[in-house]
């Protein structure tokens, strides 16, 4: 059996969540970066073969070479592109990534709330998972890992989708002429592959990429068990009300339910309780359940809104804080600029010839530029990390 202490200095919750969804994303858009550069090697190659066919003489010997040996080099590239698309899948499966995650959420969830029940010296300072809260971490396990087999099979059919689209977009273009028409082909290759692996929407109808898809599922199952177990850890000690402590730039929905005082038991009626340093009742006033606040809108995916022990004469709730739509119109923006220097970056690193790495990199340049000036105006930080390849952007 598992067992841990609390750790009043543990590291913020916010930035645990950000470390395990940037974990998958790396994974997910390590994978991706290695098919977009396998397609491009073996994309280039093929449109060079096409344009010999196409130069050689209709009917020829020569031309019937060349046709057999451009077969021959779009087969072999398939297969090879398979064949690399099961690797990177076999590879992010070994990892086991789901488990590890949720239930390293799960104990720092658990840890967290020991920490903060400790201040009121009701619990002993060594605490195990039992079954109870490892069947809810399990199923956590199983709802991710779920999700990211619908990312792994995306990215076993990408080849071939990737494969059939270059060909649909560059076969038009080959009504032009001699080197005109290979660079024109290439722009169109790059094309594609800027957009990456996509084809997940949700519920609300948005478009994700396979990185921010993983990244999305992983902190959102990330954040769910380090607050179930905590929550669980409050009631198996009597406590059943927590209070909402929201994101710093946190959106309209979640804004509202900060400082709120909320039953995790599901009765969302005022309660007598103790206080818990001095010997007395407190009235506490019960704004809700944890679930009447998930059923409106609050705890959506990527939200990095918090459930804290609500205990009297202890815990001060944040707070009410208003809506600051700048705050989140800037994270907003912010993202958009990290999302157009790796942009630049995955052009570079697709680029057909050194002409077009070159420019690419001048874009990298120029977007970073742009980051800086925008974070030297709003005050805000960077993060660097968002602007690598291996990093998937999340809301």
């Amino acid at each position: 059996m598992a067992l841990y202490l609390p750790d009043p200095d543990g590291p913020d919750p916010a930035d645990l969540i950000e470390a395990f969804g940037a974990e998958l994303a790396a994974r997910y858009t390590a994978a991706e970066q290695v098919l977009a550069e396998a397609i491009a090697k073996r994309a280039y190659v093929i449109l060079a073969l096409q344009a010999q066919a196409d130069g050689e003489l209709a009917g020829t010997l020569a031309a019937q070479q060349r046709l057999q040996q451009l077969a021959m080099a779009r087969l072999t590239a398939l297969r090879e592109l398979q064949r690399t698309a099961e690797r990177e899948v076999a590879r992010i499966r070994q990892a086991g990534l789901a488990e590890k995650l949720v239930r390293e959420a799960a104990r720092y969830g658990e840890a967290a709330a020991v920490a903060q029940l400790g201040l009121a010296r009701r619990l002993p300072n060594r605490a195990p998972i039992t079954a109870t809260s490892s069947s809810a971490i399990a199923q956590l396990t199983l709802d991710l890992t779920s999700r990211l087999e619908t990312v792994n099979a995306r990215i076993l059919r990408y080849p071939q989708d990737a494969y059939q689209q270059i060909i649909s977009e560059t076969a038009p273009i080959n009504l032009l002429g001699g080197e005109t028409r290979l660079r024109v082909q290439q722009i169109a290759v790059q094309r594609f592959l800027a957009d990456g692996i996509d084809g997940f929407t949700d519920r609300a109808d948005r478009r994700w990429r396979i990185g921010t898809y993983a990244e999305m599922a992983g902190r959102t199952a990330t954040q769910r068990a380090y607050q179930d177990a905590g929550v669980w850890r409050m009631q198996q000690s009597g406590v059943n009300l927590v209070t909402v402590v929201r994101g710093l730039d946190s959106c309209k929905k979640c804004a509202g339910w900060s400082g709120k005082i909320l039953s995790t038991s599901g009765d969302p009626s005022d309660v007598i309780v103790p206080h818990a340093i001095e010997d007395r009742t407190v009235a506490v006033r019960v704004d809700g359940t944890v679930q009447d606040a998930r059923n409106a809108g609050w705890g959506h995916p990527n939200c990095r809104c918090q459930l804290v022990a609500y205990l009297p004469g202890l815990t001060i709730p944040q707070d009410a804080t208003t809506y600051n739509p700048k705050a989140e119109a800037e994270r907003e923006r912010q993202r958009a600029l990290e999302r157009r220097v790796r942009a630049a970056k995955r052009d570079a690193s697709t680029a057909g010839d050194q002409v077009a790495r070159q420019r690419a990199l001048r874009d990298v340049k120029d977007a970073q530029g742009d980051l800086r000036s925008f974070l030297a105006e709003t005050g805000r930080k960077r993060a660097s990390y968002r602007e690598q390849l291996h990093f998937a952007d999340g809301k």
